[in-house]
Order: structure tokens, then C-alpha cells, then sequence
């Protein structure tokens, strides 16, 4: 049995899996706050209504950078040319 290790882009940009990530945390710690403001828990609300405000923060600020200064879609892969021309012999050729 031959070993073959063959890596495959998939041409997302590595930090939208971070900015995912903080937009899920930022979710649920919206979740949170929303629990613990209405059960009269105004020290937790408050810490997590900053986290909240935090990863929805660092989120917008990830996938604008990667969408403007990297020019690279935070969500849709890039097909390169050798992308293309792979996908052409495996799958259509």
C-alpha cells in the first residue's frame, strides 16, 4: 500500500475559518447575554455583551481586510487556472 499525501487547495483564504469561528462565538455569546440580561444578571450580561460585541468586531474586521486589502472573497474559494484544469482531467476529461 503506497503512501500518497496530496495536498489540495480549496482556495479559501486560511483566516475565514477564524472569522467563522469568532462569528459563532459571537452568537452564542449573544445568546448568553440575551439569558442572563433577562434573568437579572447585569455583571454577566454586561461581560458578555462585550464579548459579543468583540467577535462580531473581530469578524467584520477579518473578512473585510481579506476582502480588500488580500482581494480574496472571505467565503467563495478562488479557482486558480491549475484549479481549473485539475477539475477539467478528474472530473470532465
Amino acid at each position: 500500500m503506497s503512501a500518497h499525501f496530496h495536498h489540495e487547495s480549496h482556495g479559501n483564504h486560511p483566516m475565514s475559518f477564524i472569522g467563522f469561528v469568532s462569528a459563532l462565538g459571537g452568537f452564542l455569546s449573544a445568546a448568553l447575554w440575551l439569558v442572563h440580561m433577562a434573568s437579572g444578571n447585569t455583571g454577566l450580561a454586561l461581560l458578555f455583551a462585550m464579548v459579543t460585541v468583540a467577535a462580531f468586531g473581530l469578524t467584520v474586521s477579518i473578512f473585510f481586510t481579506i476582502g480588500h486589502r488580500y482581494h480574496h472573497s472571505p467565503v467563495l474559494p478562488d479557482n486558480t487556472t491549475d484549479e481549473k484544469e485539475r477539475y477539467v482531467r478528474k472530473y470532465r476529461g
